[in-house]
């Protein structure tokens, strides 16, 4: 098998081999920055503040253990720039202070969240995962904030550990045909893998102790590097290398 990859040179693959192999290293980078994206779009503002922070990912995924995780999103949080209208807010957060009582809700609470929140906190909304659409819905926010629910992170974990994965498949079985030492290429196929699972059960763990988003974040960074050595090493010996300087 080593006689096979030390043999094959990507400077050597024909043309259009060549161009199918970039475009999938372009598509498989382009689709990480946009991940990178999701990501702050997603997380950027759960302190209430502009900007991606370690205290954005404490707020996540161990929660604000002062708080309930409704008063957290409208009271400094992500969700406070959707009511506008601060008379609101203070209703809600007077509403969870004074016992959140069932009637109260259904006259002052409702109506606030079904102009301002319902929108996207509904079945059909991109906030399905967390309806708000009556009184025992939004009691479930109206608890101490602990981070992730687990539900969530079996949610987000199975689809994305199988997924990247795959992703590393694809990238590891090309940067493998690459002419670096063997042990070079074989450490830097395993980091990815090693630190995905790592991420995870950090992001599973953090609930528990809010110094493990830390780990999550180095962890985040293996990954990010070893999608930019694999690609565009690979890219620098697809087109950059000459076959001659390859050649026994």
């Amino acid at each position: 098998m080593q006689d096979v990859f030390s043999s094959v040179r990507l400077s050597q693959l024909p043309g259009p081999l060549k161009v199918t192999l970039s475009l999938t290293l372009a598509v498989l980078g382009v689709g990480y920055v946009v991940a990178l994206l999701n990501l702050h779009l997603n997380y950027s503002l759960m302190d209430g503040k502009e900007g991606l922070t370690s205290e954005d990912l404490v707020r996540a995924f161990y929660g604000d253990r002062k708080n309930t995780r409704l008063a957290a999103k409208i009271d400094g949080g992500s969700m406070e720039q959707f009511l506008p209208n601060p008379a609101d807010k203070e209703k809600i957060l007077n509403w969870i202070q004074d016992g959140v009582d069932k009637d109260q809700f259904h006259t002052v609470v409702a109506p606030i969240m079904a102009n301002n929140c319902l929108r996207c906190h509904n079945p059909e909304g991109i906030s399905s995962f967390r309806p708000l659409t009556n009184y025992d819905e939004v009691l479930t926010v109206t608890k101490i904030d602990r981070g992730e629910p687990v539900q969530l992170w079996a949610r987000v974990a199975h689809t994305h550990i199988q997924s990247i994965g795959l992703i590393f498949l694809v990238l590891g079985s090309i940067f493998s045909f690459t002419s670096l030492r063997e042990r070079i290429r074989t450490a830097v196929i395993v980091v990815p893998f090693v630190a995905l699972l790592i991420d995870f059960t950090a992001r599973f763990l953090a609930k528990y102790h809010a110094d493990l988003i830390f780990v999550m974040m180095g962890s985040g960074a293996l990954i990010g590097l070893s999608f930019a050595v694999m690609i565009l090493y690979t890219l620098y010996e697809l087109w950059l290398t000459k076959s001659s300087q390859n050649e026994d």
